[in-house]
């Protein structure tokens, strides 16, 4: 979670916000993400002792209103089982499930269509995040320096990406076809310490096709959901999460 919250706290594009109680104390906080007219609520939690009083809520209601100041018309968020209901009674509408899957790494060689990320690829990178998510998301993207991760290429042209980032589970994996997305997915076995694990959309059924050809199985899931125009993404096309966070 720490690492998580290291964005929005340090970028002027993200906030924390905070629930005050008594003698100092913090009963709860979410944070925030601004891309312009899509913003992200994350990380948003209430401490045991004061559940059931309406905070949540009223931190959801806060953290739209800060995105909605900042030019949001479709504010988004990955709702839990438990905190589903809070964000539909703020007017949430669910999009599509999501799943973080765990496996084994994987100690095969690099494959040959992949390459490290260059300076010079931000452009493409870009369009093709913006492709993927229907979203600008150049502000997080742009703060990952150097650029760190896989290219796949097709005709000489990038055609998907692996980034790694510092701020959660990662790697995040776009791509614009189902092989170039699966080659990075592949990659991403051994881009994480450990047991990797991996987070995308259910509708993402050539990813979850390959996960489980690998032996991954399912940890958890979370429901994403929207306040707002839905933007019009394609999670066929993002085969890896940054996090719960902005997805």
């Amino acid at each position: 979670m720490g690492q998580l919250v290291t964005y929005p706290w340090a970028s002027p594009d993200g906030t924390v916000l905070v629930a005050p109680g008594r003698l100092r104390r913090i009963n709860g906080a979410a944070c925030c993400a601004s891309f312009g007219t899509t913003g992200w609520i994350g990380a948003l939690g209430v401490v045991p002792r004061a559940r059931r009083r309406g905070i949540g809520e009223a931190l959801t209601h806060a953290a739209v209103a800060w995105l909605r100041e900042r030019g949001a018309t479709s504010v988004m968020l990955y709702a839990t089982d438990a905190g589903r209901p809070v964000y539909e009674r703020v007017g949430f509408t669910p999009e599509g499930r999501v799943r973080a899957w765990r496996g084994s790494p994987s100690y095969t060689a690099r494959p040959p269509g992949l390459r490290g990320l260059r300076p010079g690829d931000r452009a493409a990178l870009r369009e093709l995040d913006r492709a993927a998510t229907a979203e600008r998301r150049d502000a997080v993207l742009d703060a990952i320096a150097p650029l760190r991760g896989l290219a796949a290429e097709r005709g000489g042209a990038l055609s998907g990406f692996l980034l790694t980032s510092p701020w959660g589970a990662g790697p995040a994996v776009v791509a614009a076809d189902e092989d170039s997305g699966v080659e990075l997915l592949a990659a991403a076995r051994h881009a994480t310490q450990g047991q990797p694990i991996l987070t995308l959309p259910d509708a993402n059924a050539a990813g979850v096709a390959a996960l489980q050809s690998w032996g991954f199985n399912a940890v958890n899931h979370a429901e994403r959901m929207c306040l707002g125009p839905s933007p019009a993404w394609r999670p066929e096309r993002v085969f890896g999460m940054f996090n719960l966070f902005w997805g």
